[in-house]
């Protein structure tokens, strides 16, 4: 892997609408490391029907695209792998916006497997930018990231883990159409 330039980065519709609209995934992982790679690999198992009208960011382990890809949208899942003792494949859904306006400096108590959080990539973002309407993070429980593999344990989860990403897209989608 390298790392791409601000200019090779893809950019979506959103980016360039004065009003956000719309929602973008965004993966976070590193494919190399077994398990941590789990967000693409549920990502590519959703329906093509349920993505036609969403926006998606593969990071890799480039958290510093965050705003880029956030940017235009009003609504955002990050997916990423998490450490938090629990059985392989168990998720954890956060309202990172609401933890953003309502946190007193007290910590969001889910490990992710990278070293700087994805949250403290959003703390410095919402600085300097506006995000999302609706930004959550869907974290997903790994087991080994010592491997070039998904473990069996994690593997024998993945339809569900796109049955629960499915069902989150959907909601998020309705209420967007709602709101529009």
């Amino acid at each position: 892997m390298y790392a791409l330039k601000h200019s090779e980065y893809p950019q979506c519709s959103h980016s360039e609408q004065d009003i956000p609209s719309g929602l973008c995934i965004i993966t976070i992982g590193n494919n190399l490391r077994g398990d941590d790679g789990i967000a693409m690999k549920i990502c590519d198992k959703l329906p093509a029907t349920l993505v036609d009208d969403v926006c998606r960011f593969d990071l890799g382990t480039y958290t510093s695209y965050l705003g880029s890809c956030l940017h235009g949208h009003k609504a955002a899942i990050i997916i990423d792998s998490t450490s938090n003792s629990c059985a392989p494949g168990s998720i954890t859904i956060v309202d990172l916006k609401a933890y953003l306006e309502d946190q007193k400096g007290s910590p969001l108590g889910v490990k992710t497997t990278h070293g700087f959080s994805v949250v403290d990539e959003l703390k410095l973002l919402s600085e300097v930018s506006e995000l999302p309407e609706r930004l959550m993070l869907l974290g997903v429980e790994v087991k080994d990231v010592n491997s070039d593999k998904v473990s069996p344990s994690l593997q024998s989860k993945v339809p569900q883990l796109v049955s629960n990403l499915s069902f989150l897209v959907e909601r998020i989608l309705e209420t967007l159409k709602k709101n529009a």
